[in-house]
């Protein structure tokens, strides 16, 4: 399979590679014809000066010498210069070949050159160059054969160089192709360790950024499988404390029959605990997959007082003060789910709520800040350790306190899900005063 896919790589380049240089060979040669340039072959044009210097001499000295200075000139001459020229006493002198030229112009090329001069003794003399004689010997006379209008030496040359052009190329695109299928293949055989970009990173081409960004992709895929079985793991741990709970309770009622009643209500408050787990972690899923989880446009701070109010019924029997501020005249539409951001808002407040003590206050506020409407809850509350910021937003993290309550680590996650799916921010930070803030920031709509 591999072969024949660098073999198709190949013959692809090698037919437009061939394609191109035949195109451009017959414009060019389409474009020499309808011009109506002809221009001399160069190895004609250099036996038209050797005949032509040649005769100019034979005739000058011929002229002023005589025959004698002829043929004292044509001795100094090589036996290849004398074996195609010869002098010759014509019949008569009628005509010259000096004069048709002349009167002519200037003819091709022919077999033979003649030409007619008197002499200094008063005779005529023809000087003959026998043209065809030397194209023979030196085999000008043979025209190279063409190919589709192409001379086959450049139509060769051209063959070879486009060979290897071809090879070329191919190996330097189906490497990298045949490096990123083999990484695909890995991929999907459940490999995620492998990378590309470290193999390509010397191209600094289009190919190195893909494997830049397959580098990316698996880095994700990596994270995303790691959590999914962190998340198992912790779930199935979570169960496991709950059910045991359960099967002790059922084992007691069975034993000891005095004790069905209280067996019962621990039952009873077990099966609670996981109707409320697992209704979490299905909000925790329904958030993680809902990337645009509503179309609704919702006043945020109608909501807030809402949210509000409720939490302030909540407060009161542990004397806990609620503080609610914001500019009521300002818009803070908010386009989404209002039954997610109600969720996760309530949930922040519950967890401020869990760890404040009677006379502490929670502090609520929300305002525009630019493009974004910024929600901050502030508790004077025992706050979390600086290591253990960053991860108390993570699914089943819960924060080492006599204050913590029966929680399950997973409301703070399901605040972050909701608000990273409405394209916010959250963030939570130690006040500096004691207690925990922590701020949401949602994208304020605005109509155009």
């Amino acid at each position: 399979m591999k072969r024949s896919y660098r073999g198709r790589m190949f013959w692809k380049i090698l037919l437009g590679f061939w394609l191109v240089f035949v195109i451009i060979s017959q414009l060019l040669w389409l474009g020499f014809a309808l011009s109506g340039n002809r221009h001399e072959p160069p190895e004609i044009a250099a036996i038209r000066r050797i005949v032509d210097v040649q005769m100019a001499s034979a005739a000058a000295v011929l002229a002023r010498g005589g025959s004698a200075a002829l043929n004292d000139m044509m001795a100094g001459w090589s036996a290849e210069d004398r074996q195609f020229f010869s002098v010759t006493t014509p019949p008569d002198r009628r005509d010259t070949a000096e004069n048709r030229a002349e009167r002519s112009g200037a003819p091709p090329l022919p077999d033979v050159v003649a030409r007619r001069v008197t002499g200094a003794d008063g005779h005529l003399y023809e000087l003959r160059y026998d043209v065809s004689a030397l194209l023979s010997t030196s085999r000008m006379d043979q025209r190279p054969r063409r190919i589709l209008n192409i001379p086959e030496p450049m139509f060769m040359f051209a063959g070879v160089l486009g060979l290897l052009f071809s090879l070329l190329l191919a190996w330097n695109l189906t490497r990298p192709m045949r490096q990123l299928r083999e990484g695909f293949a890995r991929v999907a055989n459940g490999d995620l360790s492998v990378r590309l970009y470290p193999l390509m990173r010397r191209r600094h081409d289009e190919l190195s950024s893909v494997a830049q960004d397959f580098d990316a992709m698996v880095e994700r895929l990596s994270t995303l499988t790691n959590a999914r079985e962190e998340l198992l793991h912790d779930i199935s741990h979570e169960l496991r404390s709950p059910l045991a709970r359960l099967q002790l309770a059922t084992g007691l009622a069975r034993q000891t029959p005095a004790t069905v009643e209280s067996s019962l209500i621990r039952i009873d408050e077990e099966a609670r605990r996981l109707d409320k787990m697992i209704g979490e972690l299905l909000t925790l899923s329904r958030v993680t997959h809902e990337s645009v989880p509503g179309e609704d446009y919702f006043d945020l701070i109608g909501l807030l007082q809402a949210v509000v109010t409720d939490l302030r019924y909540e407060a009161q029997l542990p004397g806990v003060i609620v503080e609610f501020t914001a500019d009521e005249s300002a818009d803070y539409t908010v386009r989404g789910s209002a039954e997610l951001i109600r969720r996760g808002v309530e949930n922040v407040l519950r967890n401020s709520l869990r760890f404040s003590q009677q006379g502490q206050t929670i502090r609520i506020s929300l305002r525009a800040e630019a493009a974004w409407l910024v929600i901050r809850i502030a508790d004077q509350g025992p706050g979390v350790d600086e290591a253990k910021l960053s991860s108390i937003f993570d699914p089943f993290v819960r924060v080492n306190s006599p204050l913590m309550g029966k929680g399950y680590g997973l409301g703070l996650s399901i605040v972050r899900k909701v608000i990273l799916a409405h394209h916010g921010e959250v963030q939570a930070t130690n006040g500096v005063e004691g207690g925990l803030e922590v701020t949401l920031r949602l994208p304020h709509w605005q109509s155009a």
